[in-house]
């Protein structure tokens, strides 16, 4: 009886001690557990900061991209209402000046009847050739209304004008290079898709080599006169070498008598 009661109290002991351990490692897992449940909190703390500090620079350097687009909007804006405002003045001024010099200077009127009076120069069919791109993705076929509007102002006045609607029977590289050298001057009426036109510019290129003076005209109403200049100075800068005309709705008169004025002394006989 002694050694069993020995051995329960051996037993009472060992599981005791048992209990013990088993109650000391739980304790261990459960402050390890939150040992690494407040690591990973804290990391998870950490990169969402990091990814708010990153959403911040973010959205401030967008802001500052939009700012800055914005800001170069509105400047070219600026730059191209007062290139208009500018081109409108000078018109006016134009006009103003020439018509005062008609009114002052009738000899002048009579130089210009016995110029055109006395024909075409030696080996020229015509006065002009007027070269143009008839359509236009937005405008449609307008740029065409307004070649022949110019054209239609300039026989009036008394010049013979090679305008394709009327005398271009055949269409080939040969015979339009022939028309060109056929005339006196050439006449460009341009807008922003003008220099995308490759007849356009085999026109301007025959003209160079025939060392044809060409005026240009620029269609102020629909297209910003200094993106259609960096256009022709990147295509053709021979079409730069004399001042060219800005035509407006509301100095459509003016325009024709700039035209009908540089025509005078280009295309005609001295």
């Amino acid at each position: 009886m002694a050694a069993i009661k020995r051995d329960a109290n051996l037993a009472r002991c060992a599981a005791k001690t048992d209990v013990e351990k088993a109650k000391s490692a739980a304790k261990t897992d459960v402050e390890e557990a939150k040992d690494a449940a407040r690591q990973k909190a804290e990391e998870a703390k950490e990169a969402a900061r990091q990814e708010a500090e990153e959403a911040k620079i973010a959205a401030k350097l967008d802001g500052e991209e939009a700012k800055v687009a914005a800001r170069k909007d509105v400047e070219e804006a600026q730059v191209a209402a007062r290139d208009e405002v500018e081109a409108a003045m000078a018109a006016a001024q134009i006009r103003e000046a020439r018509l005062a010099a008609r009114e002052d200077n009738p000899e002048r009127r009579l130089r210009r009847q016995v110029s055109l009076s006395a024909g075409l120069p030696p080996g020229k069919k015509y006065h002009y050739f007027l070269s143009h791109k008839k359509d236009h993705s937005t405008l449609g076929r307008q740029p065409e209304s307004l070649a022949m509007a110019i054209h239609d102002s300039q026989v009036l006045e008394g010049f013979v004008g090679f305008f394709d609607v009327d005398d271009l029977k055949t269409i080939s590289t040969a015979q339009v290079a022939e028309d060109v050298k056929s005339s006196c001057a050439l006449v460009v009426v341009l807008h922003d898709e003008t220099c995308a036109s490759s007849w356009c510019q085999f026109e301007w290129q025959a003209a160079q080599l025939a060392g044809i003076p060409c005026l240009c005209i620029v269609d102020a109403n629909h297209a910003c006169r200094r993106t259609v200049l960096e256009q022709v100075k990147a295509c053709n800068p021979y079409l730069m070498k004399h001042q060219w005309v800005s035509y407006i709705d509301s100095y459509r008169h003016d325009a024709s008598t700039q035209i009908t004025d540089w025509l005078h002394e280009h295309a005609t006989q001295d």
